[in-house]
């Protein structure tokens, strides 16, 4: 059986769809279709063959042909591997769908629903439902996201972070909210530059990390900046802002190489779970019942406190602009969540 599996999720989703990707595998060949992020996230995992990418998969006409029409391009070469089956998810736009069809001829397409019923409401066990619902094969579905690293690439993610110590601590400070130079609303999903400021001035302080690296894309330099500039002035040099000098096929294994990850409710979380670093993730808008990372090393979980939760996906979280689930926090409930992960740590290799 050769399948291709259609996803155009973000990063954090794509992580919590390897145990079906993994499931599916255990049945033949299985390629791929994602946005860029989804080939130097998956290229080379156990199972996955080509991993395909659009950009802008629901592009318009006119977008399309302005970029050189790779849906076109890409429907051609898909249509010549003669794939016995398509996997797409229903929640993906129409002239995706379209495209599909357009290309597929007599092969059959069969579109998967999560749905929120028997219970069920993470979406690592909503996917093994899902599975189910479509008639697809579940024996063999692991609900852990994982994600393989290769020793080399450990070895040199461990020697990158060995001048700072035996004990680094990485920080996800932003989110998609954050990952554009130009934007409208506020880091809702993270913590004040003062709250992690003080949480880190803790650790540090306590002699339970050596330093801490702050990761992000280039735009979220600036949440990394006033973290750093809220910071105790002794404790700035063993505070390092990498935002933009780790790309995503790397950040697997520098995630792995870290003493712990503390981070918002987004991609990389996911990451630093699925590779089995100890995490502390943060929650506010999100619910954590559904959307909480899931892998081999400890997770904690620090949730917010507002009568608004959880508006993620409603019109509130599109007007809010003072998330003060998270920014009421206070500094004792924020280093009580540290504390509970910190019990759970290995020793420092």
């Amino acid at each position: 059986m050769r399948r291709l599996v259609v996803d155009c999720a973000r990063v954090g989703d794509l992580v919590l769809l390897t145990p079906v990707l993994r499931c599916l595998a255990l049945s033949g060949s299985l390629d791929l279709v994602g946005r860029p992020w989804a080939r130097a996230l998956l290229a080379g995992q156990p199972g996955i063959g080509a991993v395909e990418t659009l950009a802008d998969p629901n592009a318009g006409r006119w977008s399309e042909w302005w970029r050189g029409s790779p849906r076109t391009r890409l429907g051609q070469i898909l249509a010549a591997r003669s794939y016995d089956e398509i996997i797409a998810f229903q929640g993906e736009g129409r002239r995706l769908r379209d495209w599909l069809a357009g290309w597929a001829g007599s092969t059959p397409i069969r579109w998967i629903t999560y749905k929120n019923d028997q219970g069920i409401r993470h979406r690592v066990e909503a996917g093994r439902l899902a599975l189910a619902n479509a008639g697809l094969e579940t024996d063999g579905y692991e609900p852990v996201p994982r994600l393989a690293v290769e020793p080399a690439a450990l070895a040199a993610a461990q020697q990158r972070l060995a001048p700072l110590g035996r004990r680094v601590v990485a920080v996800q400070a932003g989110s998609s909210l954050t990952h554009r130079w130009f934007r409208r609303r506020p880091n809702l999903k993270g913590l004040a530059p003062a709250q992690w400021a003080g949480l880190l001035g803790q650790i540090l302080t306590a002699g339970e990390a050596d330093a801490a690296v702050l990761h992000g894309s280039a735009p979220e330099g600036r949440e990394v900046r006033a973290i750093i500039a809220a910071a105790a002035p002794e404790l700035r040099p063993r505070l390092h802002d990498w935002t933009g000098k780790v790309p995503l096929a790397e950040l697997p294994s520098v995630l792995a190489a870290h003493h712990a990850v503390l981070s918002v409710d987004t991609g990389p979380a996911h990451i630093a779970a699925a590779v089995g670093t100890p995490l502390l993730v943060v929650f506010g808008p999100t619910d954590p019942a559904v959307f909480r990372p899931v892998g081999a090393g400890p997770v904690e979980i620090l949730l917010g406190r507002a009568p608004c939760q959880f508006c993620h996906g409603t019109p509130r979280m599109d007007a809010c602009r003072a998330n003060v689930c998270l920014t009421g926090l206070s500094d004792e409930t924020i280093v009580a969540a540290w504390n509970r992960l910190h019990t759970a740590l290995p020793p420092a290799g």
